[in-house]
């Protein structure tokens, strides 16, 4: 099970006639599978999580992977007395202390994940077992993103973290 899943409402993404696991694929109770996996691992090694996300990723329902790594916060405090963090992020992080990598502002090209809306509620047909899916979203919908900002889910765990 993933921490966190976000998969289509079965009014836009109808059952599959075929039970788990299809085609198409669904999940044990039958519904749409989910397609944005966010993993978070706090007491798993940064190796199990790479493995979790790998193994994700190989799903064929599956259209993008979050996996996001925290460690503990230290019990030393830094000049403004703020606990010194070992969080490590691979696209940057900005600090209490207003020190900063390169993840640091909104809208910054090199930290957005863009997800086509198609590929998160539209099935193709699977002619083999009659499923047809209802129309896709209008077209407006269609060429548009889901846009997930690494900054602001840096800047959400930050906000929740120990002071």
């Amino acid at each position: 099970m993933p921490d966190l899943a976000v998969y289509p409402n079965t009014l836009f993404v109808p059952r599959p006639p075929v039970p788990h696991p299809g085609p198409p694929p669904s999940d044990k109770r039958g519904n749409p599978h989910a397609r944005i996996i966010c993993e978070v691992a706090m007491a798993q090694r940064s190796s199990d999580l790479k493995e979790k996300c790998r193994l994700w990723k190989h799903q064929p329902y599956v259209r993008a992977v979050l996996g996001i790594k925290l460690y503990e916060t230290k019990t030393t405090r830094n000049a403004r007395g703020y606990r010194d963090r070992a969080m490590k992020w691979k696209f940057g992080t900005v600090n209490k202390d207003g020190s900063a990598t390169s993840c640091n502002a909104l809208g910054n090209p090199n930290y957005l994940i863009n997800i086509p809306v198609r590929d998160v509620f539209y099935n193709p047909p699977v002619p083999a077992v009659a499923y047809g899916p209802l129309p896709p979203p209008p077209a407006v919908l269609m060429g548009t993103n889901i846009t997930i900002d690494l900054y602001e889910v840096q800047q959400a765990v930050l906000l929740y973290q120990e002071m």
